[in-house]
């Protein structure tokens, strides 16, 4: 907010419970934390929140230093540190923890990372008995959370937060779903006070949820592959929100008011998969249509594709289209709404990073960028609408 006095302005900046000095990123909120996953989509939206807090931040990394280049602007100077580490080796996560009071555990991925051959357990070739499998659901959602709360919980620290998924289940035909169950069990039995947070399907501006129709859109396919007539329901959640919903658990004064809570973090609307992929493709102007698939069908596509090495589907990932992932209304679990935090609606984002993906570019189809903004939205005959049909996205 801006202020003036004497003909100069100023901004008063946000400081957290707790946070001394300039306000920001040159102050000092008092919060030590240990990121694991911060390389991800949610962990640079975390990070970003902590950074403007000052919050100092050790932050695990696995692979090579330029994949947290992007995470150093937001801190101020001294307020990064940055660890090599393996989720295999105990005593490097050891070295990430050591001076942190919270951990946050967001490791994830969407499918199982893979070897370039089959190797056994012992990391040697071994084509006819070993495995490609590099880091399998079950070690990635289970083995590691339960780790990392077992560690933190040795060395002292006061509080573990550890994300897992709305749609989490042990009955759910999804292996990433139920694995995902079975780590918060996991976690809760090592750091019985961990907070769990479990989020819908995420989108933002580097999500997979969006992005990854869009990017199916400019391929030489006749359209986007759908799962049967697309009836699953999502309730898709700002990933800004949800990293707000983190740090928020972590300024409760020292009253300990949110240890052993679990959030279940949704978007204010939910809608059919049907429904966000003719949204994707009225904003794109792509005219790549949803094509319905039988699951048998679009899990052999699926398996073919899984043989790249960052597959753009999986079968797995066809078993999540048909699981709804919306949130109870009768829920215990604390919600975006009682934090305060008002859910970003998929519209105002969406439209921001989408139509990078029509051809020849945004300009082609208007005359300027703000000119012909929120024209026509709501005119049944334009080409363009929202995802309910009566809601404007620019």
């Amino acid at each position: 907010m801006a202020a003036v006095g004497r003909g100069v302005a100023t901004r008063s900046i946000h400081q957290a419970l707790g946070e001394v000095g300039h306000g920001g990123r040159s102050s000092v909120s008092g919060l030590r934390v240990a990121l694991f996953g911060a390389t991800g989509f949610l962990g640079r939206y975390v990070a970003n929140e902590l950074g403007q807090v000052g919050s100092t931040v050790s932050l695990a990394n696995r692979g090579c230093e330029m994949e947290t280049r992007h995470l150093r602007p937001m801190f101020d100077l001294g307020n990064l540190a940055l660890y090599f580490y393996s989720a295999r080796d105990d005593d490097s996560i050891r070295e990430v923890i050591a001076d942190s009071d919270v951990v946050i555990n967001m490791i994830g991925k969407h499918y199982e990372t893979k070897h370039l051959a089959p190797v056994d357990k012992n990391g040697k070739l071994n084509l006819l008995r070993g495995s490609n499998i590099n880091y399998p659901f079950e070690e990635v959602n289970m083995a590691i959370p339960a780790k990392l709360a077992k560690i933190s919980k040795e060395m002292g620290v006061e509080k573990f937060v550890h994300v897992s998924a709305l749609a989490a289940d042990i009955l759910s035909p999804s292996e990433q779903y139920r694995t995902k169950f079975l780590g918060e069990q996991a976690v809760r039995a090592e750091f019985p006070e961990a907070i769990i947070v479990k989020p819908a399907t995420l989108f933002g501006h580097e999500d997979r949820f969006l992005n990854w129709q869009g990017e199916i859109g400019m391929r030489p396919f006749p359209g986007v592959p759908m799962l049967e007539d697309g009836r699953g329901l999502v309730q898709p959640v700002y990933v800004g929100d949800v990293a707000k919903a983190i740090v928020k658990m972590l300024e409760d004064g020292g009253s300990g008011a949110f240890q052993g809570a679990t959030l279940e973090l949704a978007g204010p609307a939910e809608f059919t998969r049907k429904e966000i992929m003719e949204f994707v493709t009225d904003i794109t102007i792509s005219g790549k249509p949803p094509i319905p698939l039988p699951e048998k069908i679009l899990s052999l596509l699926a398996t073919a594709a899984s043989i790249l090495p960052e597959p753009y589907l999986t079968p797995d990932e066809v078993k999540r289209w048909g699981v709804d992932e919306v949130l109870d209304p009768n829920t215990d679990a604390i919600t975006l709404q009682q934090l305060g935090i008002d859910p970003m609606p998929i519209e105002k984002v969406a439209f921001q990073y989408l139509h990078r993906f029509r051809k020849g570019g945004h300009f082609v189809y208007t005359e300027g960028y703000h000119e012909n903004e929120g024209r026509n939205v709501n005119d049944p005959s334009s080409p363009i609408r929202s995802v309910a049909g009566n809601r404007p996205f620019v």
